[in-house]
């Protein structure tokens, strides 16, 4: 029986849905796995997520399409697992893996999103910064909207718009002014609202976020 053929049962009689390389090594030498691990990927029956990471796929029979046979949440729980890892998710939904104590690098991908990654060392060096007395000079002045996004993140805060939001939105648009917000500056005001930034915090880090994309138009 081919290696394929065998590591095909393997994978079919394993009761999850996340399979790593390192679960496979035993059925073969390191080329072999390699050569069968590429051949299941041909048929459609597994997916590379990153280096040494597959999940169990199944081909779409009208668009000839590879998906997950389950869905990304339950694929990220399951790896978090194998990863000795918990799972978060960040303002824009896509997966945290916070690895503790150890620090990994590994580039994964569920869906259309990158895995990030959150560890101890990662925490610490973020309360120091923190711990300072904020002001102009402290904020970055560059990938501002980078740095706003991994903040809301780090502190797992959401915007949610409320009726007052959508109130003023609605007398805006009825004054016909063009101003219009942006999820940057609503992350803005949600990390404001969950007391991680004070007034004059928000206003300086969203001066700095304006004033480069200005400079960048």
């Amino acid at each position: 029986m081919k290696l394929a053929d065998r590591m095909r049962q393997s994978i079919r009689r394993r009761a999850g849905h996340v399979v790593l390389r390192t679960e496979l090594a035993p059925l073969g030498s390191a080329s072999q796995v390699s050569e069968a691990l590429k051949a299941l990927q041909r048929d459609g029956e597994l997916l590379r997520l990153g280096a040494g990471v597959y999940a169990k796929a199944r081909r779409d029979a009208s668009t000839h399409e590879v998906t997950p046979v389950v869905d990304v949440e339950t694929l990220g729980r399951e790896l978090a697992l194998k990863l000795k890892a918990h799972v978060t998710q960040d303002v824009e939904g896509a997966l945290v893996l916070d690895t503790g104590d150890r620090r990994v690098s590994r580039k994964l991908a569920l869906g259309r999103s990158a895995v990030q990654y959150v560890n101890n060392r990662s925490r610490r060096a973020f309360t120091t910064f923190a711990s300072r007395r904020w002001d102009t000079a402290t904020f970055p002045t560059t990938h501002v909207a980078d740095y706003v996004r991994w903040l809301a993140g780090f502190h797992g805060v959401r915007y949610s718009p409320t009726a007052a939001d959508h109130w003023a939105e609605t007398v805006t648009r009825l004054a016909g002014d063009e101003v219009r917000s942006g999820p940057v500056q609503d992350l803005l005001v949600a990390l404001k609202r969950a007391g991680k930034l004070s007034k004059d915090d928000m206003a300086r880090l969203l001066v700095n976020y304006l004033r480069e994309r200005k400079q960048g138009v």
